[in-house]
């Protein structure tokens, strides 16, 4: 009897740390599903409660524990933690270095406290073999509608990193990261456009080249578009060409310019990228959006990018900024 029972014992102390475990790991995945329903639904605290449970859980996959931390840094982000947000994303990279978050559909709190842990990323663009480009805003010199107008600085710009971004052998930075530099440099608007300016924005970016340039609507039916290629270390311009047509037909002048850029760089395409088709009442909505985002102004933002899809429903890239804000609405009650 007692070697029978000796052997039960040893059987549970051996079976007691794995149930233990497997407990414990299903408590945390629960967890963690929880906590993501709860930052769609803008409960943020509740989702950091749940996660901060899970996160000295030793039993985690290491996908699990990012997850995690990703989480943490997204909810923390959210209440407005920054140095927690960041200390989480820091933990994440830890993990997996190679990580790369999706900024095009997280909202900026996320996307900033990302940028101060990924800061190293334009020396190692410098460094690379790969091209990289930076598609800086474009300066309004608008005769007719110039007010009107203004928002079109970002929104060309935005769309031109949508279709350069197809290029084969060419990495574009992001528009958010650029907008991150200008914000940390506390550049004033005017500054924006200047040459000078522009290059030092580049350097920090780790870019190669930059694409520069302006517009200008004229009247109803004539608009133009400027644009220079600058080599980044120097200064110097590599190209500058112009384009010219309709105001409604912003796409076709878009898709005109990107066809120069390519050439430009030396790139050949088998075939011309078609024209995105999108309305100028669209993309003037749609960077409306971009200019509340990066003023904090989100519900605001929201309204604009819904207003750009009523317009034009195939605009993706406004149906992904409604995506990342609809939490920050869900808590504020907006």
């Amino acid at each position: 009897m007692k070697a029978i029972a000796r052997t039960i014992g040893l059987g549970l102390a051996v079976l007691l740390p794995l149930i233990q475990v497997a407990i414990a790991n299903e408590t945390s995945t629960a967890n963690i599903a929880r906590a993501k329903q709860d930052y769609k639904d803008g409960m943020f605290a509740e989702a950091i409660d749940l996660l901060t449970q899970s996160a000295g859980d030793t039993s985690l996959t290491k996908q699990d524990a990012m997850d995690v931390y990703l989480l943490l840094a997204k909810a923390t982000a959210a209440k407005g933690f920054k140095d927690q947000a960041v200390t989480y994303m820091r933990k994440l990279l830890a993990l997996d270095p190679s990580f790369q978050l999706n900024t095009k559909v997280e909202p900026p709190q996320v996307q900033r406290a990302w940028f101060a842990v990924d800061s190293l990323k334009g020396a190692e663009d410098a460094a690379s073999k790969t091209e990289t480009m930076a598609v800086l805003y474009f300066e309004n010199n608008s005769i007719a509608d110039r007010e009107a107008m203004d928002g079109l600085s970002k929104g060309l710009a935005a769309m031109l990193v949508t279709d350069l971004s197809q290029v084969p052998g060419l990495r574009i930075v992001e528009r958010e990261r650029i907008q991150y530099i200008l914000d940390e440099l506390k550049m004033q608007k005017s500054e924006y456009f200047d040459q000078a300016s522009a290059v030092k924005v580049g350097k920090l970016l780790g870019a190669h080249r930059l694409l520069l340039g302006s517009f200008s609507k004229i009247d109803k039916s004539k608009m133009r578009i400027d644009a220079r290629l600058v080599k980044t270390e120097t200064g110097e311009i590599i190209s500058a060409d112009k384009v010219e047509g309709k105001p409604s037909q912003l796409a076709k002048l878009q898709n005109d310019l990107t066809a120069k850029v390519v050439t430009w760089l030396g790139v050949k395409l088998a075939q011309r990228p078609a024209d995105s088709g999108q309305p100028l009442e669209a993309v003037l909505a749609y960077t409306r959006g971009l200019n509340f985002e990066d003023e904090m102004q989100l519900s605001q933002a929201y309204e604009a990018y819904k207003q750009a899809l009523a317009v034009y429903p195939q605009l993706n890239e406004a149906r992904d900024r409604m995506q990342a804000l609809e939490p920050f609405l869900a808590s504020s009650g907006g």
